[in-house]
């Protein structure tokens, strides 16, 4: 890719550098956790192919907001991110929108890239979808990120994204007893970013996402706490 198509790419926030896959319904996040626990994604239902969307997903909580409306929700804020280039290269594919007419002029093997656009009444265009023909994607900590909604499902939803390896313990004499100091060593197995802390940061564009994402190491350690006997 040439230099002037990188910075086109780079200074429009309406081209997406992901595709998104958001779990449906009132159980949405228990669903995310079952695919995170799989660390797979699945095409349950069979279709021979799995959808995602290549909206922004810094442009997307006013849309999850109108879903929120709703018991039973279309989407949910909830889902996995992938890079577009990485999807492609699997096998992803932009959906053809259209009449009856024009799939009918498809190769039957390319069916299952169309989607029916009718603009005055029936019209998913707004989605931006992408499919892609396999039973089954694979997903880890260098390939996706995590979608949560709020950071409340952050703390609630560490263990699905945090493992912890390994503890050290520091015992010092000091003072007539011991001080023994706790540290955690975890890996990180996938980044995830919440739709709140999207919605808190003013116009978040494509790189200050980056920036949150590439700030979460795959290992980190962190300080647990001490105790004095």
């Amino acid at each position: 890719m040439n230099q002037t198509l990188i910075e086109i790419f780079k200074s429009r926030e309406d081209i997406s550098d992901y595709v998104f896959h958001f779990t449906k319904g009132r159980k949405a996040k228990e669903v995310l956790n079952e695919i995170l626990r799989d660390a797979t994604i699945k095409d349950i239902n069979g279709n021979g192919y799995m959808c995602f969307t290549e909206a922004p997903v810094t442009m997307l909580p006013s849309m999850f907001k109108i879903f929120k409306k709703y018991i039973d929700p279309m989407y949910a804020p909830f889902g996995i991110g992938i890079k577009r280039n990485v999807f492609y290269h699997l096998g992803g594919r932009p959906v053809i929108y259209g009449t009856k007419d024009d799939k009918d002029i498809l190769p039957t093997e390319m069916h299952w890239r169309f989607v029916p656009l009718y603009p005055d009444s029936y019209d998913f265009s707004w989605l931006r979808e992408w499919r892609i023909p396999v039973p089954r994607i694979e997903i880890t900590y260098d390939n996706c990120f995590v979608i949560v909604d709020t950071n409340k499902d952050l703390d609630e939803m560490k263990e699905s994204f945090i493992e912890l390896e390994d503890i050290d313990i520091d015992s010092q004499p000091e003072d007539g007893g011991v001080l023994s100091e706790y540290i955690g060593h975890f890996t990180r197995m996938f980044k995830v970013v919440a739709i709140e802390e999207i919605e808190e940061i003013n116009n978040m564009g494509k790189q200050q996402l980056e920036k949150i994402l590439n700030e979460q190491e795959g290992s980190f350690s962190n300080f647990l706490g001490s105790t004095w006997e």
